[in-house]
């Protein structure tokens, strides 16, 4: 997984090979989430609008819908666009297992909030309907890899390669993530485990099977 250097004491996340432009939009969506975030956690969710978060933010609302489709979306950070144009690119151009690869992408998102995971959860804490909103962005994002896999493999074994890795991420959601969010390595050593429980399944259900399939097995 990439690990990607700051610009600057008070601008987390952002990646010091980008351009200026675009360091400047990665500010400009860290302000906005920043402010929703805050607000969202003094006032609660129903009392804030878009216009105190732009006001906060020191924004329009026209900016403020370039970068996320609702409130509860700029409070979590979770921008209209699940992935970034070159995050896709790479991830077709990649050779690796498509396992390997659709892990290295997950995780690359994931690593997106690893800053702000003790603040989201507070946020979750304190407005429990905003998991609707990450449920959403959930569906959309593994939606879309599911898309970009299909570009490299089968429907079938993209949407089963895919389904292997949000299963990894999932059990790693449950966990708590810990401190952090799922490194890729750890993505496929989960993947690893649930592909070893699925075969010793398969083998004792084959067990079992045999009496009824081969005559006299069962003598």
């Amino acid at each position: 997984m990439n690990h990607r250097a700051t610009v600057g004491p008070a601008a987390p996340g952002l990646d010091r090979s980008c351009s200026l432009r675009e360091q400047k939009k990665q500010q400009t969506r860290r302000a906005i989430h920043d402010a929703a975030c805050r607000l969202v956690m003094e006032r609660g969710l129903p009392h804030v609008t878009v216009a105190d978060i732009c006001a906060e933010a020191t924004v329009s609302e026209r900016t403020f819908f370039n970068y996320y489709p609702s409130k509860a979306a700029a409070a979590l950070g979770l921008p209209d666009t699940v992935l970034a144009a070159h995050d896709e690119e790479r991830f077709l151009a990649a050779h690796g297992p498509l396992v390997d690869d659709v892990c290295v992408l997950v995780a690359d998102t994931a690593e997106l909030h690893d800053h702000d995971l003790p603040r989201l959860r507070e946020l979750i804490r304190l407005e429990p309907d905003l998991l609707t909103a990450v449920k959403q962005w959930t569906v959309s994002l593994r939606k879309r890899i599911v898309e970009l896999a299909e570009q490299r493999t089968s429907p079938e074994r993209a949407r089963l390669a895919v389904a292997l890795v949000f299963a990894a991420l999932l059990l790693h959601a449950d966990g708590g993530y810990t401190s952090h969010p799922p490194t890729a390595r750890e993505l496929r050593e989960t993947v690893a485990r649930l592909v070893a429980v699925g075969a010793e399944s398969r083998d004792s259900f084959a067990a079992d099977l045999a009496p009824a399939l081969v005559p006299g097995a069962a003598r």
